[in-house]
C-alpha cells in the first residue's frame, strides 16, 4: 500500500507541474518576406515592446520577457494548454467544480486568520462559517453548500495582509514554469502554509493541491486566450492585468484609481461622445 501511495503521489505531482504556467496561449507569429524591400521594411519596424514606455514596476523586464516567451510560447503551448483543454473537455464540470471546491476549502482557515489581522471580522466569520459548513454538510468541501446559502467565498492570503498595511507590491517577476508574481507575494506567500490544515500537508500533497488549483484556473481561462492573442504586446497586457489583479485583492475589489488613470478614462469617454 505504501509503495502504491508513493506512485500515486508521484503521478499527482507530475500532474501538478503540468498544470502550472502562463495565463494564456498565443499563436505563433508568421513572417513572410516576398522581396528584399519587404524584408528591409520589416526589419525597420520596432518590436512592440520598444513602443512601450518602460514601467518602473518592472525593472527586470529583459529577464521577465525571456521567461514570458519560454512560458508563453513553449510550456503553455505544448503542455499547459493541451492538458487544460483535456481537463475542460473530458472531465465532467461537476467533478471539476468538486475538486476545485475541495482545494479552496483547505484555504478557508488561512482566510480567517488573515482577515482578523486586517481587522475585518465580518470576512473572518464568513470564512470560518464556510469552512465548518462545507467541511461537514459539503462533504469535505467538495460541495460549496455555503455559497448556496449566501456565504460567498472571499479568501485572503498573507501577502494581502502586508499590502493592507502598506507594504508595496515591489518589482514584477515572471517566474519560469509558474507565471507572474510581485515581490511581496514571493516574500510572504509561504506564511499561509504555516496555517492549519495546510501545515499538515507534506510536499507531495501541497504540490498536488497547487497543481489542481492552477489546472482549474487555466481551464477556465481558455476562453480568454483571444484577448492575449490580439494584444499588441502580450507581455505588457498580462503584466498590467496582473498588477490590477493584485490591487483588486488587496482592496477587496475596489482599488483606488490614480489621477493618470482617471484622466485616460475621461479622454477615452470623450472620444466616444
Amino acid at each position: 500500500m505504501t509503495r502504491w501511495m508513493r506512485n500515486l503521489n508521484s503521478l499527482m505531482l507530475a500532474m501538478a507541474l503540468l498544470a502550472l504556467g502562463a495565463i494564456a496561449h498565443a499563436n505563433e507569429s508568421v513572417t513572410t518576406a516576398n522581396s528584399n524591400d519587404s524584408v528591409s521594411q520589416e526589419e525597420a519596424l520596432p518590436a512592440p515592446h520598444e513602443l512601450v514606455e518602460r514601467d518602473p514596476r518592472d525593472p527586470f523586464e529583459s529577464f521577465n520577457r525571456s521567461m514570458w516567451h519560454f512560458n508563453y510560447e513553449y510550456m503553455d503551448k505544448y503542455i499547459y494548454r493541451p492538458v487544460a483543454k483535456g481537463y475542460a473537455y473530458y472531465v465532467p464540470r461537476p467533478v471539476q467544480n468538486g475538486i476545485y471546491n475541495f482545494v479552496l476549502n483547505l484555504e478557508e482557515p488561512q482566510s480567517v486568520v488573515n482577515n482578523l489581522l486586517q481587522g475585518k471580522p465580518k470576512y473572518a466569520v464568513n470564512a470560518a462559517g464556510r469552512f465548518v459548513v462545507n467541511s461537514t454538510v459539503g462533504i469535505l468541501g467538495v460541495i460549496d453548500v455555503a455559497d448556496y446559502i449566501g456565504w460567498e467565498r472571499k479568501q485572503d492570503d498573507f501577502s494581502e495582509v502586508m499590502g493592507f498595511y502598506g507594504v508595496p507590491d515591489g518589482p514584477y517577476f515572471m517566474m519560469p514554469f509558474i507565471g507572474p508574481y510581485v515581490a511581496r507575494e514571493l516574500a510572504f506567500d509561504w506564511v499561509d502554509g504555516t496555517y492549519w490544515p495546510l501545515s499538515e500537508l507534506n510536499f507531495w500533497q501541497s504540490a498536488t493541491k497547487w497543481g489542481l488549483k492552477n489546472l482549474h484556473k487555466r481551464a477556465r481561462a481558455l476562453e480568454q486566450d483571444g484577448l492575449i492573442d490580439s494584444a499588441i504586446d502580450p507581455y505588457v497586457f498580462v503584466r498590467d492585468a496582473y498588477f490590477q489583479h493584485v490591487a483588486f485583492k488587496v482592496y477587496d475589489g475596489e482599488p483606488p484609481i490614480s489621477e493618470d488613470e482617471d484622466d485616460l478614462l475621461d479622454d477615452y469617454l470623450d472620444e466616444l461622445d
